[in-house]
């Protein structure tokens, strides 16, 4: 029996020691979701007031903070990465940055309400590689990602590819210009993607936990708005009752600027996935999203003012 117990510690210990090794194994420097740190050197750096854009690669890919902020008249920063991070520690990381009078644009994928708010793989890269270990866990808030067999499986392989040449279509670390919007693929042809199915149902801890978030930003005297994202026009349709329904329950607590209809983009205009958009799906959304935040905006000589 000690015997037994013994090998079982033996395997335990050099379990976790395996297990250590891979989730502290780098990144290459020009990952992707690295540029995270560089999002938040940039923010570090910005004054208020500010308007700050929070959700994940539909904002990355989709978004022209700069166009946005020569309308308003208010520096536009998209820390929008990807869905993955889950909603909850994209959340809390953009609250770091904020202070009284800055706006909060949340525009979250839908399956953040259903079946994504926690994150999956992409979450162990922010927590580990990014080394943001403060946003493993937050009780109230998010809890563990999910997918970590799946993520230790996918980053071994992924460090074994570094050795060989890369994917040109690969996303990448220095794609994303001063205003945190993703361009490395504006110039480039759309590929091949599948359209998504119906989502499920809505998760209504996820939704206790946005709101429970939206008012502890608004107590800190930060304004909080939220849009909706784009998406390929049969995946919203396969989902339309679902978006319906989060959009009624939206309504009821925070304020909300655009309706999910306006958003909803045919399959040309996406790049790769139903969130990313490609040239000329970004600049239609960016115009859409313009004409949704501009009444929340009095304009002033120099500057800009939060309507009442």
């Amino acid at each position: 029996m000690q015997r037994f117990l013994g090998k079982l510690l033996v395997f335990c210990v050099l379990f976790l020691l395996g297990l250590t090794v891979i989730l502290l194994l780098p990144l290459p420097s020009h990952a992707y979701n690295l540029a995270i740190l560089d999002k938040h050197r940039i923010l570090e750096a910005m004054e208020s007031p500010k308007l700050v854009i929070a959700g994940g690669s539909n904002c990355a890919f989709g978004i022209d903070s700069l166009a946005l902020t020569e309308a308003l008249g208010i520096p536009v920063f998209n820390l929008g990465m990807q869905a993955g991070f889950g909603l909850g520690r994209i959340l809390d990381d953009a609250g770091s940055f904020l202070h009284a009078g800055d706006v909060l644009l949340i525009i979250p994928e839908y399956s953040h309400f259903t079946d994504a708010w926690n994150g999956s793989e992409a979450a162990y890269d922010l927590i580990f590689a990014a080394r943001q270990y403060r946003l493993l866990l937050h009780p109230g808030l998010y809890g563990f990602p999910g997918a970590l067999s799946s993520y230790l499986t996918t980053h071994l392989q992924g460090f074994i590819a570094g050795f060989r040449p890369g994917n040109p279509l690969a996303y990448r670390r220095d794609r994303f210009n001063q205003s945190g919007d993703y361009i490395g693929h504006l110039e480039l042809e759309n590929q091949a993607f599948e359209s998504t199915p119906a989502l499920g149902r809505l998760n209504q801890t996820a939704l206790n936990r946005f709101f429970r978030f939206v008012r502890a930003c608004e107590e800190r005297g930060i304004q909080v708005i939220l849009s909706y994202p784009s998406y390929e026009e049969a995946s919203f349709t396969a989902s339309a009752e679902l978006i319906r329904t989060l959009d009624q329950t939206l309504r009821e607590r925070i304020s909300v600027i655009s309706r999910p209809e306006t958003y909803c983009f045919p399959r040309a205009w996406f790049y790769d996935s139903v969130y990313h958009l490609n040239k000329e799906g970004r600049q239609r959304r960016t115009e859409a999203l313009l004409r949704d935040i501009e009444p929340v905006f009095k304009p002033l000589q120099g500057g800009s003012q939060l309507s009442e």
